[in-house]
């Protein structure tokens, strides 16, 4: 019996197990994706998103039309929050009607709440409400952001951008929920010191973002939405990179990784450019208009998690 083994011997051994592992993975994300598939009980966001984001298509879409799409509880939830200090608070007015909060707030501001207390209202029996309190705040402000880039940089679709930021984490909630003792697993990873993306991959073999894509697109989200989510940490933008890179963008700015200066040069260096009319003055108040979004995630996140019995008195 020799020795040694020829290098040739090593390098077969090495293909093998390179050929076995890459056969493991894939056989996991089979089983991950069946699973998912196979959720019995993975909510559907309600048809009055699907409606909203038909505006930009059929802008003569009308509050009734919503109001009609729009079961009792969640027309409830809206109406609390156009009541509270950030919407409804600027009038002295109690806003009674999602027609009344059109006139009143602006149909801009309603269709934003409408897709927030959607997308809540969805989850409304998630485990662990607290726990997953900072999930849920970060999502919000990255709506939140993610819609004002879009407007600063003239996107289509300023709904499409608010919904992209809100649901671009869903895939973390479904590992929470519906894969809690890998999602504990990944924990224990991440809180060793493990990169998030990096322990996902360990323990699934397929990250929270590929998690997201897969239940937007069992949402039936536009093609463009669903891609923003798969990649937005890996940035393999396939459908329309500038709603990619507005989701990635205002991700990075809300966890504070990137500052508004770096920003603007990221965004101008990767040929989107804001109105060449603004001055430095104009981007002091769009920086500062970023940061009071900031805040009006936690005051929204309350409202919206908060009892709406009081409010169902108002409804017609």
């Amino acid at each position: 019996m020799p020795l040694y083994m020829p290098a040739e011997v090593f390098e077969d051994k090495g293909e093998r197990i390179s050929r076995e592992e890459a056969m493991l993975e894939d056989a996991k994300r089979v089983m991950i994706d069946r699973d998912i598939k196979g959720i019995e009980h993975l909510p559907t966001l309600p048809q009055v998103v699907m409606r909203v984001l038909a505006m930009a298509e059929s802008p003569r879409i009308s509050a009734i039309e919503l109001s009609k799409a729009m079961d009792q509880s969640l027309a409830a939830k809206v109406l609390k929050v156009s009541n509270s200090a950030y919407y409804g608070g600027r009038s002295n007015r109690n806003i009674n009607s999602i027609h009344h909060a059109i006139v009143m707030i602006g149909f801009e501001a309603v269709k934003e709440i409408i897709l927030t207390t959607s997308f809540f209202h969805t989850f409304h029996d998630a485990q662990d409400v607290i726990t997953l309190q900072p999930l849920w705040e970060h999502s919000l402000e990255c709506a939140l952001i993610a819609k004002r880039l879009a407007w600063m940089y003239r996107y289509d679709s300023l709904d499409e951008a608010y919904l992209s930021g809100l649901t671009h984490d869903i895939g973390r909630l479904v590992i929470q929920q519906y894969f809690s003792d890998q999602y504990w697993e990944i924990e224990k990873k991440k809180n060793s010191g493990v990169d998030l993306l990096q322990a996902e991959r360990d323990v699934l073999s397929i990250t929270h973002a590929e998690i997201g894509g897969k239940v937007a697109e069992r949402w039936a989200f536009p093609p463009s939405l669903a891609d923003s989510i798969t990649h937005h940490h890996d940035r393999k933008w396939k459908v329309n990179p500038a709603l990619g890179k507005i989701i990635h963008y205002a991700d990075l700015f809300t966890f504070g990784l990137i500052d508004f200066p770096h920003l603007l040069e990221t965004f101008s260096r990767e040929g989107m450019d804001y109105p060449a009319t603004w001055d430095p003055s104009d981007l002091a108040s769009v920086e500062m208009i970023l940061q009071e979004e900031m805040g009006k995630a936690h005051s929204m996140f309350g409202m919206t998690f908060s009892k709406v019995s009081d409010v169902r008195a108002h409804l017609p």
